[in-house]
This record gives C-alpha cells, sequence and structure tokens, in this order.
C-alpha cells in the first residue's frame, strides 16, 4: 500500500510539472488585453496553425520548460488557432491590424497596447524563442508607440520628434510614413542633404514621388549614387519596396493617375540592369493601378496587350524557362505586391495564399507562378462582367495555358468553365467544371463550391 502511494505522489507530482511547463493562455484577447494592462506585462499573441501529422510541429521549441516559464512569468499570452479552413472574423481582425502575412507568428505588445514587434515562430528550437522573449522584455521598456501616436495626435511636430517617431514606426514594421517623412522634410536645410544617413533615412521612410522630401534627396546626386552602391541589396530592395507600396496605395486612394505614373517610371528604373524586365514590370504596375481604381477600359486594353505581349507570344518551353527564372530571382524582384491575400495551410502542410474575391490559390509546392498570373487575370476579367466576345476569348486562351502549365490546380479548371459558360460553350464548360470538381477530390479539397457552381451551370443560372 506504501509503495501505491509513492508511485501515485510520484505520478501527480510528474503530472502538475508537465503541466506547469506549458505556456498559460488567456481564454480572449479582450480578456488578455485587460489582464496585461493591470499588470503592466507585455502581451505575447501567438496565431498558430495545426500541421499536418506528417508535417514536423512549427512550433516544438514553446513545449521548453525555460520557454514556457518565461513566457509565464515575463507576459501575458493569448492563443489563437489557426483553422486550415482559414481565419474567422476576430483572428482575420487581428491579423489586419497587425498586418501579419507570415504564419505562425507572434505579435508582442506592451503594456498600453502599443506593437512592439512581430516574429515568424516556426521554430523547434527552444533558443529561438528564449531570443524572441528576451527581445520583447527590453522593448517593453522603451517608450511606447501609443505614447508617441498621442503626442502627434496633440500637435507635437518638431524635427528630433519626427525622427524618433518615423524609426519607432518603423521598428515595429510600420512602413507607411510617407506623410510624416514631408513634415520632417520641412525642417531639412541643403547643408543636411549633403549627409548619406539623412538621405538614407529619407528613402526609409518611404516618401512621395512627387514630394517634396523625395525631391529634397535627390538634389544630391552623388548621394543618392553612393547609397545605390553602397547599401547592401536586401536593403535597396527593402526601401524600394516601401516607396511602391505608399505610392502605390496613395495613388489609389486619391485616384492620382500622375502618381501613378511616377511609380511606374520609378519602377522601370529599380530593373536598370534589365529594362526589359523593368519595361514589363511598370506596364503590370499600371495595370494594377487601373485594377484598383475600377477604371475597366483601360484595365481591360492594358491587360490584354500585357498578357498577350508576355506569356502568349512565346512557345510552352520558354514560358516554363521564364517562370523558372522568376522563382529563382524571386529575392532580387523589388515589385511591391498589390493585391491582398489570405492565408491558410493545406492538407500536405504547405502554405495557401488564397487571393481574395477570386478563387485561384497557389501552394509553395509546384505551382507555377505565370499560371497563377494568368488564371487571375482571366478570372478578373470574367469578375468584372465584360460581354465583349474579344476580351473573354483572350481571357479564354489565358486561362487554358495556365491549366497546361499546372493541371493539377482545380481552380483553374473552374476559371475555364466560367469562361466557357460566359461565351455560351455549355457543354464544354458542363464538361470542365466536372473536370475541376474531379482534381479537387484528387486535392483533398472542399468540393462544395464547385459543385454548386456545376448545378448552376446544368441549370443556365451562373
Amino acid at each position: 500500500m506504501k509503495k501505491i502511494t509513492i508511485l501515485f505522489a510520484a505520478l501527480l507530482i510528474c503530472s502538475v510539472n508537465a503541466w506547469s511547463q506549458k505556456i498559460k493562455y488567456e481564454k480572449s484577447f479582450e480578456e488578455a488585453k485587460i489582464k496585461s494592462q493591470k499588470q503592466n506585462k507585455p502581451l505575447a499573441i501567438l496565431i498558430a496553425m495545426q500541421p499536418p501529422v506528417s508535417v514536423v510541429n512549427f512550433l516544438g521549441g514553446l513545449a521548453n520548460e525555460d520557454v514556457a516559464s518565461k513566457f509565464n512569468n515575463n507576459f501575458i499570452n493569448y492563443k489563437i488557432d489557426f483553422s486550415p479552413n482559414g481565419p474567422d472574423t476576430s483572428t482575420s481582425k487581428i491579423i489586419r491590424t497587425y498586418k501579419v502575412n507570415t504564419f505562425p507568428a507572434f505579435i508582442f505588445l506592451d503594456s498600453k497596447g502599443g506593437l512592439m514587434f512581430k516574429d515568424f515562430g516556426n521554430s523547434t528550437s527552444s533558443q529561438k524563442y528564449l531570443l524572441m522573449a528576451d527581445k520583447a522584455i527590453a522593448t517593453s521598456k522603451e517608450k511606447s508607440l501609443v505614447d508617441f501616436d498621442e503626442e502627434y495626435k496633440n500637435g507635437t511636430t518638431s524635427r528630433l520628434f519626427l525622427k524618433e517617431y518615423i524609426l519607432k514606426r518603423k521598428s515595429v514594421g510600420i512602413t507607411t510614413n510617407e506623410l510624416l517623412i514631408e513634415k520632417y522634410a520641412d525642417f531639412l536645410s541643403v547643408a543636411d542633404l549633403d549627409d548619406y544617413q539623412e538621405v538614407l533615412f529619407i528613402l526609409q521612410a518611404g516618401p512621395l514621388l512627387d514630394g517634396k522630401a523625395y525631391k529634397l534627396a535627390y538634389i544630391n546626386r552623388k548621394i543618392i549614387d553612393s547609397i545605390y552602391k553602397t547599401e547592401p541589396l536586401n536593403e535597396k530592395v527593402k526601401f524600394n519596396n516601401i516607396i511602391i507600396g505608399n505610392n502605390f496605395t496613395s495613388a489609389v486612394n486619391e485616384k492620382n493617375t500622375t502618381r501613378a505614373y511616377a511609380l511606374s517610371n520609378f519602377v522601370r528604373g529599380t530593373w536598370s540592369n534589365n529594362y526589359k524586365e523593368g519595361q514589363k514590370q511598370s506596364s503590370l504596375k499600371m495595370i494594377q493601378y487601373y485594377q484598383a481604381v475600377k477604371d475597366t477600359n483601360n484595365y481591360l486594353q492594358q491587360a490584354s496587350y500585357y498578357y498577350d505581349q508576355y506569356y502568349m507570344n512565346i512557345g510552352m518551353d520558354s514560358i516554363k524557362k521564364l517562370d523558372s527564372a522568376m522563382v529563382a530571382n524571386r529575392g532580387k524582384m523589388i515589385m511591391g505586391s498589390s493585391i491582398a491575400r489570405d492565408t491558410s495551410i493545406s492538407q500536405n502542410g504547405q502554405i495557401v495564399r488564397v487571393i481574395r474575391e477570386q478563387k485561384t490559390v497557389v501552394t509553395s509546392g509546384s505551382g507555377s507562378s505565370i499560371a497563377n498570373e494568368l488564371n487571375n487575370a482571366a478570372w478578373t476579367f470574367y469578375l468584372i462582367g465584360t460581354k465583349n466576345t474579344t476580351y473573354l476569348t483572350k481571357a479564354l486562351f489565358w486561362s487554358k495555358r495556365s491549366s497546361e502549365l499546372s493541371p493539377n490546380i482545380a481552380a483553374y479548371y473552374d476559371t475555364l468553365a466560367h469562361l466557357l459558360y460566359r461565351l455560351s460553350f455549355y457543354a464544354e464548360a458542363e464538361s470542365t467544371q466536372e473536370k475541376a470538381i474531379e482534381m479537387a477530390k484528387q486535392q483533398n479539397e472542399n468540393t462544395k463550391q464547385l459543385q454548386d457552381e456545376l448545378t448552376k451551370i446544368k441549370n443556365k443560372t451562373l
């Protein structure tokens, strides 16, 4: 009996120790924020995805006793389990608010709710999470972004404050500093523009191409040339992308076509060693602008020329080589993305990017980038609702080529079926949609939406 009692006690102790090694998470985001403020502790938000059995656990390092202890003692913790079918409404709000695009992810907030930094939480090593926690603890002792925001709202706009404010925003991953750098430029003298670091600071803030800050930065061409010769490639790519992103968003929001043309020229210039690619990306940026501002006529005209010119006037072998080159050089490309994306995890553990308002997907595996571009363009032509047979026929050929390049993606056949239906090829549309459903079943994808579309095709109600 005594041995049984001792054994039971030992098992109980082991059970308690195992429990204590786990990170303790709050039940809701609101509760976590309140607790963080009351206890004056930073808030650690984990957006996790449960990987399939065949995939190594993304977050194995979090099970380490030292990691759990550090997070429990120094943070209020909140965990979101990302569904394989995509985020729910509350999760989507957090993802949008903090602009998270890599999963699983950590978001660290100070006790005032100010963003401190974000990180990618994909590691079986405990060391990554211990260093992450140390960084968050150190950052929590700094001035909160909330305080900066409040001071700026109350009219603080000195040169020193604006510089510190921009640096703080940059440190937490906020790149939309184009209006702040315009205010900062008001304090600059001509002599300041002979300072390498001052000019670099302007470029890193992502200034408007038709704004004062950008024009001042280019007064001293020797400094500009020196920056582009001296800075590492990844740094140049980074601030060029920020400039592209800020100007694109601003041009779209204001429907400023002049700024969009300036951006198009800037994009061309960033490909100084490859004029052909620069011209291609410059044209694409204008197409994206016309699509974003819903200038349908210009979009249809320019997109028709673009996709025919770059992807339909060359053979399949050339396209496959181009696709491979795009993948190999992806890290060198500086063109900013202008299409919002949602992210989920597929059955085989690959990250899947789902383009909003479109039914197309591309996996990180064997999918073709060019096939995806062609399919997206074809689907956009369908969504626009054009009845112009010339445009629809072009889209049909793009769709067919996307399926030839990536024959195992159900969404591509779904696009093709819709275009066939729009062109009144009803029998072909029905058989193509059935092929899409069969393809989806082979990939273990949900077929309900595809089945619903097939019913509409059969009933001629699509």
